[in-house]
């Protein structure tokens, strides 16, 4: 794995962990949709199109989280630069 694709996955990883602290339940889903923050049953969810490549899972969770409040959350210092970033 190239160390470029291996730092994106990591940073997959770690916003998944964040969801999880923030009890945003995350799923992967086979559909016609791009995915992103859903309410349903009063629960919140997120739901990702399972086959976009990394890149375009990683460009909606960014786009996705800067609606929320993140300030109070700790995070590591390189998944807060890649949310907090204007790529």
């Amino acid at each position: 794995m190239k160390k470029s694709s291996y730092k994106k996955q990591q940073i997959f990883t770690e916003v998944e962990e964040l969801l999880e602290k923030l009890s945003i339940s995350f799923r992967l889903e086979k559909g016609d949709f791009q995915g992103g923050l859903c309410t349903y049953n009063d629960q919140t969810m997120f739901i990702l199109n399972k086959r976009f490549n990394l890149d375009q899972k990683l460009r909606i969770l960014k786009t996705e989280l800067r609606n929320i409040d993140l300030d109070d959350h700790y995070m590591r210092p390189k998944l807060r630069e890649f949310l907090e970033g204007t790529d």
